[in-house]
């Protein structure tokens, strides 16, 4: 039981070096001499644990759908209302990527874009998910009048995780000149609005 504690540890901080890696220099900067480097271990001890980079870059994918989807799972099935759900899944969402600015520059990377096609697909898959759980709880505030009934909640799902993304890519495209939770708070209050005015009159 001991080596696999040991063994699952040290996979997680070769996951973690690669981050950093990526945030600081970008994924071209990525190797796995670095990553050995980064994470106080030999090159040959990363590869007892990854085959090869293609597998650390797998494990990065897999970590981040635990860090967001997984996150996201459990705060939807908690007993607060929808509101206080999507609050708390956006909240979190942005935490992660203050705290890691890797997974920006990882999940707008070419690697992701152009490469390993699996991985994109996993990837891909992921944020389905993700949108499947958002659009569930957005659907549910319809339904208790929580928020206006006239929602599309596959649509004000995407709405909600694109606000996320594209705010993700600018502070990261500018090295974090700005307070990602500031401007977080800003976005949700006026997201918030969105989801609870009433609909306009229909134009006759």
């Amino acid at each position: 039981m001991k080596s696999k504690k040991n063994t699952r540890i040290r996979k997680q901080e070769i996951v973690q070096a690669a981050l950093q890696i990526i945030g600081e220099k970008g994924m071209r900067d990525l190797t796995i001499t670095e990553i050995a480097s980064r994470a106080g271990m030999s090159g040959a001890n990363i590869y007892r644990h990854f085959r090869g980079k293609q597998e650390i870059l797998a494990a990065i994918g897999d970590f981040i759908g635990e860090a967001v989807l997984g996150k996201a799972i459990r705060l939807a099935a908690g007993e607060k209302k929808a509101l206080d759900k999507l609050n708390a899944i956006f909240r979190s969402h942005v935490a992660l990527i203050a705290a890691t600015p890797g997974l920006p520059r990882f999940i707008f990377s070419e690697e992701i874009h152009l490469g390993d096609r699996q991985l994109a697909a996993g990837i891909a898959g992921r944020i389905a998910q993700y949108v499947e759980i958002l659009s569930a709880l957005i659907a549910e505030g319809c339904r208790t009048g929580e928020f206006r009934p006239d929602l599309a909640p596959r649509e004000t799902a995407i709405t909600l995780l694109g606000m996320i993304q594209f705010t993700a890519l600018r502070w990261s495209i500018s090295h974090g000149g700005f307070s990602l939770e500031a401007e977080a708070t800003r976005l949700w209050k006026n997201f918030q609005r969105l989801l609870q005015e009433p609909p306009l009159p229909e134009q006759v």
